[in-house]
């Protein structure tokens, strides 16, 4: 699945126009917060989060320069599920320039954030984001970011730019279906982590034992 990409970059002149003040005056803010007042500070930042502006470090080099990484983050790094993905990404680049950065965001927005506005500002070859649940904030940066994007582990209705993955709710409901139609009555559910890919597989299985009218709401763990 794949959507046509945004084609302007956000700009410091962009945030400055936004935020009131000089283009100096919104580096300076960023760089040197100490050298403006607290007042700008604050507005520049909300600025910065609004409009998803990635500080440009190579901004005097020519736009499509680029470095050789492909960015990964993942929510969890003792996770098999994460380590066979990881072992995939590493196998695919292994015979190529490209080398991999690893983020583990820990199951936290915030987290994913902030690794973003710091692998967006080294000009990656790519970015790779598990899942769909991206908060604003990420979703701005990763639509402004001037690499390919690619939502791993899931599919949705509204990718940033590519998708690779499945539903979960219509991998759960299927698996379900199919524990009906070999006859068994008391199908349970259990779920380690209620992230939200979790949650939506919880959907699907409800989705199926309803229809089915077998649904017990005793038999989910989680």
């Amino acid at each position: 699945m794949k959507k046509r990409r945004k084609s302007g970059r956000v700009t410091l002149s962009d945030v400055a126009r936004k935020a009131g003040v000089s283009p100096i005056t919104v580096s300076r803010a960023l760089r040197s917060p100490d050298m403006v007042s607290k007042d700008v500070v604050r507005r520049v930042e909300r600025v910065v989060g609004e409009l998803g502006y990635v500080p440009d470090p190579a901004a005097r080099a020519l736009a499509s320069q680029r470095t050789d990484v492909i960015g990964v983050i993942i929510p969890s790094v003792t996770n098999n599920v994460f380590s066979d993905v990881m072992r995939g990404i590493y196998r695919c680049v292994e015979e190529t320039n490209y080398r991999v950065q690893l983020g583990n965001s820990r199951y936290s927005q915030k987290e994913e954030e902030k690794l973003l506005q710091t692998f967006a500002s080294q000009r990656p070859a790519a970015l790779m984001v598990s899942g769909i649940d991206q908060s604003h904030e990420a979703r701005l940066l990763l639509e402004n970011v001037s690499c390919p994007v690619v939502q791993i582990m899931e599919t949705g209705p509204d990718p940033v730019d590519m998708m690779v993955g499945f539903s979960h709710r219509a991998a759960a409901k299927a698996a379900a279906e199919h524990l009906i139609a070999q006859g068994y009555e008391r199908i349970g559910f259990i779920g380690a982590r209620m992230d939200p890919r979790t949650a939506r597989r919880l959907e699907g299985y409800r989705d199926a034992l309803r229809a089915a009218g077998r649904h017990d709401e005793g038999l989910v763990r989680t």
